[in-house]
């Protein structure tokens, strides 16, 4: 399972995520994600900002996860 990781501080932000994890086959990271069913991280270009979207790359780096950057379409 691929898990897409961002800020997700607001409505209009947990959408956006739900909404581009869809389009790209991926699930939003939440407290209910199996973390033993998770194959790669896709990160936002702002997951920087967010708490959890950090602690959650610093455990796929430990767990050895493949983690992707998504860029942003202008």
């Amino acid at each position: 399972m691929i898990v897409l990781i961002g800020p997700q501080s607001t409505d209009d932000e947990r959408g956006d995520l739900e909404e581009t994890a869809g389009f790209l086959g991926a699930v939003r990271m939440t407290p209910d994600v199996d973390w033993a069913l998770v194959t790669g991280f896709l990160v936002t270009p702002d997951w920087e900002r967010c708490s959890g979207a950090r602690a959650d790359v610093a455990a796929a780096r430990v767990f050895g996860l493949p983690i992707e950057q998504l860029n942003t379409i202008r």
